[in-house]
């Protein structure tokens, strides 16, 4: 008990003993070791270090003592006191020559680390580790000269402490990095490579190192690291892919066609696995399955033309007819509406005695003019089939603006990568009105990052891979009801796996061209002018503002006309017929039958222009005069 109440009476005094350590030294300069507190009597003191421990002794006066030590080698140092009541610690760090960058290298306490020339950031000294970087590397050093290679998945601007990397685009990463996707450019990865090759850093490496590389001279175990890192960073095959490497890949598997077979043929499987919906690419492995075939391996070119079949599901749909479509509809329209001028000119003419004439009519009485329109002779079922020709010719020409609008984006920054988890993309999603489909999308590429909110905004809307990632079973089924193709959620419910193997649910390039298209679309709707405007049409800039208010006056022209009362006329027999003859399908325009051999006869004119032969413009006159003749006889 006695011993108890001794050992309480000395914890104070116990506890306020101490060993001071300054915590960093330069080495071969004197240093101070200093206690406090202590208890009379001679200890010992060692101090363990780079050459092993060395003992010194220590006489404590009034409590306390200072002794000078020099630490003789750059390194880590252990400083131990053995006292009665036990042992006292500490640590310091003694540094040599701070770490000089130089034309040669990096000077570092234990010799020169030679280092190519270029723009190098740094030196950053973080304790016994040193760092510098140029462009996309960053090399990190011990004072031993023990190096390590960090990649960073854009230029690295500056280093700060921690250590962290300041990126392009002012974001900020610890050093090593997270395993994020590629976000710099072209010339980064021009820039990579000497470095590369005069530093040699060991692999496996991120997949953008790869692409520094000639990809002739890419291994199979390069293309296998490379895959499963570019998977690994959150990029889908599902998503389009027209980063310059990715196209450098597909050509130097043509190119090796013929001289290097196999290898080829794992370059053309890498692409497949990793990024199949780059610019072209069906057409390419088309092209590569007939290779295959004729190399005598029909097994694996029926494996590419099945993944192929599987692609175009994930591309958005074929709208390749459409530009003829267009023209069909605009001479289809032209000519309805110089048929309606044509046949009802010699009453419009009668009338427009009185009023000054068919143009002076409109400076000396303005208003009765417009009472008396080409339009207003017209019948109720010919002004409804001009005006629904109109209505659709716009919307076809409009649905090809967005078509196109949709499709360059696709394949443009920030959405070319492959992936929608570039910070880039990020902030793209965030600038799209907030509809349910862009909070999905947005859900999908913050899945890693904020599961939370990700998960709040994959639950405002009912697309399938929306559906799969809430990881609920209604939402599941519900999922597969709308699309039971999908690779991933039939995996999901243990339904199998595609091609490309598990993988989360995800969208695909057609689920943005879907949501880019209506995105486009609610744009126009909100400001028509400016959205036309930034259209990509086949009209000259200059002519498109023309063309929009050309538009909108003949719309209001034919919407106008159903205001109109009919005016009455007879149409001489012979010109009547005269005219019908030259224009198909006339005689059921009022019913709106003849509007389906005037588009056979607009389309065989656009074939005939284009050199493909007379076959449906003669079928179209043919049926016309059959349908003319019968009409005649009856009456």
């Amino acid at each position: 008990m006695r011993r108890w109440l001794a050992a309480l009476a000395l914890l104070p005094w116990v506890l306020a003993q101490s060993l001071l350590v300054p915590p960093e030294a330069k080495a071969g300069t004197p240093l101070t070791l200093e206690g406090r507190d202590l208890p009379e009597g001679r200890y010992p003191l060692v101090v363990e270090g780079p050459t092993g421990p060395k003992t010194l002794e220590v006489v404590p006066e009034g409590g306390s003592f200072r002794l000078s030590f020099t630490p003789e080698t750059p390194g880590e140092y252990r400083v131990r006191l053995s006292l009665p009541s036990g042992a006292l610690e500490g640590r310091f760090v003694a540094l040599g020559q701070a770490p000089t960058l130089t034309e040669e290298g990096l000077l570092l306490p234990s010799g020169l680390y030679p280092l190519p020339k270029g723009p190098w950031v740094g030196p950053l000294v973080q304790g016994e580790r040193v760092y510098l970087a140029q462009g996309l590397l960053v090399l990190e050093l011990g004072f031993n000269g023990e190096a390590r290679f960090h990649f960073a998945p854009a230029k690295v601007v500056a280093l700060r402490p921690g250590p962290e990397a300041l990126l392009e685009g002012e974001r900020v990463l610890s050093i090593p990095f997270p395993p994020r996707p590629f976000e710099g450019s072209a010339e980064d990865l021009k820039a990579l490579r000497p470095l590369l090759e005069a530093l040699n850093p060991p692999k496996p490496w991120p997949y953008f190192a790869y692409w520094a590389l000639d990809p002739k001279n890419l291994s199979p175990e390069d293309l296998e690291a490379y895959r499963q890192d570019l998977l690994a960073r959150g990029h889908r095959p599902e998503l389009p892919f027209a980063f310059a490497p990715v196209l450098a890949l597909a050509e130097a598997a043509k190119g090796l066609s013929g001289k290097e077979p196999e290898k080829a043929r794992l370059l053309t499987e890498t692409l497949l696995r990793t990024s199949p919906l780059f610019p072209g690419s069906l057409a390419f492995f088309q092209e590569r399955a007939e290779a295959l075939e004729a190399q005598g391996l029909p097994a694996q070119a029926l494996r590419l033309r099945e993944a192929v079949a599987v692609l175009k599901g994930w591309l958005p749909p074929s709208l390749e007819g459409l530009p003829e479509a267009l023209w069909v509809l605009a001479l289809t329209y032209l000519a309805l509406l110089a048929y309606l001028v044509l046949f009802y000119l010699p009453p419009q003419l009668r009338d427009l005695r009185a009023l000054g004439g068919f143009w002076g009519g409109f400076l000396r009485h303005p208003l009765l003019r417009l009472r008396h329109l080409s339009l207003a002779y017209a019948s109720f079922g010919e002004r409804l089939l001009a005006l629904l020709l109109l209505v659709l010719l716009g919307a076809s020409w409009l649905l090809y603006g967005l078509d196109q609008r949709a499709r360059s984006l696709l394949f443009a920054p920030p959405l070319d990568r492959g992936t929608l988890r570039t910070q880039a993309a990020q902030d793209w999603l965030r600038s799209l009105p907030p509809t349910p489909e862009t909070k999905a999308l947005l859900g999908y590429a913050l899945l890693p990052e904020a599961p939370k909110e990700a998960k709040t905004l994959l639950g405002e809307s009912s697309l399938p891979f929306a559906l799969a990632l809430r990881g609920e079973e209604e939402a599941l089924a519900e999922a597969y009801r709308k699309a039971p193709l999908e690779g991933p959620i039939r995996t999901a419910l243990g339904l199998g796996t595609d091609l490309w193997g598990a993988r989360e649910a995800g969208p695909s390039a057609r689920t943005l061209y879907s949501v880019l298209l209506r995105v486009e679309f609610g744009r126009f709707l909100e400001d028509p002018w400016r959205t036309f405007l930034a259209l990509p049409l086949p009209l000259a800039e200059r002519l498109k503002p023309w063309a929009f208010l050309g538009y909108a006056l003949l719309l209001l022209y034919h919407l106008l006309a159903f205001l109109l009362p009919r005016r009455k006329g007879n149409v001489p027999p012979t010109y009547a017929l005269a005219v019908r003859l030259l224009v198909p399908g006339s005689t059921g325009f009022a019913a709106g039958l003849g509007v389906f051999l005037l588009l056979l006869a607009a389309w065989g004119l656009l074939r005939l222009l284009q050199g493909e032969g007379p076959g449906p413009i003669l079928l179209a006159y043919t049926l016309h005069l059959l349908g003319l003749g019968l009409s005649l006889r009856r009456s």
